[in-house]
């Protein structure tokens, strides 16, 4: 099949970075990568059982020079002809999409039959040159890193799913880093912790809080000052500290070791031996089953071992994964069941899985009978929204708002603490309707790192985005409409799951 690629590269370019900044400089760092997975793997239009064959003959991307020039050498060394499409207006706007049509019509019209125009842009202005491409029975392909109308996606023959575009095309796989790291919150307090005390065990005097600030902020690697540690505030930062029986003495602004006033020194006992990772995994399964009422998640357990171990999920101690760290502990009285999804641990004389069975059920069964759904689902649809019950998109909601608050937000680290914490409260979502939520709210204007990420927050704004994309296209709605869209994402989830 001979192929012709029009690449509008602000608009790809600006839509994954809403996703992840990583995404977007792999995509325009190294076009090679993903260009060689659309000629090899990327399936056929209308015929997916057929054999990839497909050569791009024409490649074009579209670029403002003033915003992206750094990219131009990887374009070119992929066989790309570059289009500089430099601003027009003050407001940036670029005459990229003019561009783009008039070169699509003229290569429609060469001597060259092309079976297949590729086309990679979220903007719908592109509507009629694909309607067009239609009546010239050739087949069209495109790639949307961005909200579409449904008129748009209707207009092609194949959509190239972002999901696979990032894990298959760019090569990020679902637990790979990106971006910038991750702080390791956790971590920086054990090394501000142990800091301190060999500070104040170094001083012949009580430490000046100031001085204190100087050698942590200075000596912790990644511990920055503007928010200390996720904490805010320094204070806040020593509170968080075991520093007893350390003591904050805010008259004279420093920190001493109350023991050292005493007449007579005396002597220190001594610490006992740490217990090692193992004996600690041990310990706090037999502590967390033994405190719940009901089966304890892995996800949970695995989240209270990377806080009392920070760093061990490098490489799980040796072991690559928590789920083969666990296998080599078998603590007194608990048992460990993986026939349920992403695995419990439970008491066998206390606990039944009987109702994780319940909650899984109840969590992909859509209530079809609740009056709400007939005026929900089209709604969901229309805004692109994973069709999930009312206690699904509560629970998800609730959980982005606890992943925001726990540190940074990166898609692949945030939508798995979030499908992690689902999983705890048995309220269990896969992780493809986690990113394509996500991707909806992200693609039409939420920024996490910017917007408010309470509970409240995020209700506003996922009803804003499935309100608007109605208004966008042109389903009316009526008051009814809304109120059954807002107590669906408000809806309670049953006693015993939350």
């Amino acid at each position: 099949m001979k192929s012709a690629l029009f690449v509008d590269f602000d608009n790809v370019y600006s839509g994954l970075r809403r996703l992840d900044v990583a995404y977007a400089e792999r995509f325009a760092s190294d076009p090679l990568r993903w260009m060689d997975w659309i000629t090899t793997r990327l399936r056929m239009p209308l015929d997916p059982e057929a054999p990839v064959k497909r050569r791009i003959l024409v490649r074009r991307c579209y670029l403002n020079p003033v915003m992206y020039q750094r990219f131009r050498f990887g374009f070119s060394k992929a066989g790309f002809e570059i289009v500089d499409c430099p601003p027009m207006t003050a407001a940036g706007k670029t005459s990229t999409d003019i561009h783009m049509v008039l070169d699509i019509v003229d290569v429609l019209q060469s001597d060259t039959r092309y079976d297949e125009f590729i086309v990679f842009s979220a903007d719908a202005d592109f509507t009629p040159v694909l309607r067009k491409l239609r009546r010239d029975d050739r087949r069209t392909t495109i790639f949307a890193a961005g909200a579409t109308s449904a008129s748009y996606d209707a207009s092609s023959d194949l959509i190239i799913d972002p999901e696979a575009f990032i894990s298959d095309a760019l090569g990020f796989g679902d637990d790979e880093p990106t971006g910038e790291p991750t702080p390791d919150f956790e971590g920086m307090l054990a090394q501000a912790e142990a800091l301190t005390w060999e500070t104040v065990d170094k001083a012949s005097a009580p430490v000046m809080l100031p001085a204190l600030t100087k050698i942590l902020a200075t000596q912790v690697p990644g511990l920055a000052i503007s928010n200390w540690a996720g904490r805010g505030t320094f204070t806040a930062l020593l509170r968080e500290l075991k520093l007893s029986p350390l003591r904050i003495d805010r008259e004279n602004n420093w920190l001493l070791d109350p023991r050292r006033l005493k007449a007579d020194p005396v002597e220190e006992p001594k610490p006992k031996p740490a217990l090692d990772i193992r004996q600690q995994l041990e310990k706090i399964l037999i502590d967390e089953v033994a405190a719940s009422a009901r089966p304890v998640a892995v996800a949970r357990l695995a989240h209270q071992v990377r806080q009392s171990c920070p760093g061990i999920e490098t490489d799980w101690n040796g072991c690559g994964t928590f789920k083969k760290l666990l296998d080599t502990v078998h603590p007194a009285g608990v048992q460990i069941s993986w026939s349920h999804l992403g695995g419990y641990a439970f008491d066998p004389e206390r606990h039944s899985l009987d109702f994780i069975s319940q909650s899984v059920e109840m969590g992909n069964d859509l209530p079809e009978h609740d009056e709400r759904w007939p005026r929900v689902a089209p709604i969901l649809q229309v805004a692109n929204f994973p069709s999930m019950s009312g206690p699904q998109y509560r629970a998800f909601l609730e959980a982005l708002s606890q992943a925001l608050g726990e540190g940074p937000y990166a898609l692949a680290a945030t939508s798995k603490r979030v499908r992690d914490i689902c999983q705890d409260r048995s309220v269990p979502m896969t992780r493809a309707d986690i990113n394509a939520l996500l991707r909806a709210l992200l693609f039409n204007g939420f920024d996490p790192t910017t917007a408010g990420s309470s509970f409240d927050d995020l209700v506003a704004a996922t009803c804003g985005v499935a309100l608007a994309a109605c208004e966008r296209e042109g389903m009316s709605l009526v008051e009814a409409d809304r109120e059954a869209l807002l107590s669906w994402v408000l809806s309670a989830v049953p006693q015993g799951q939350h």
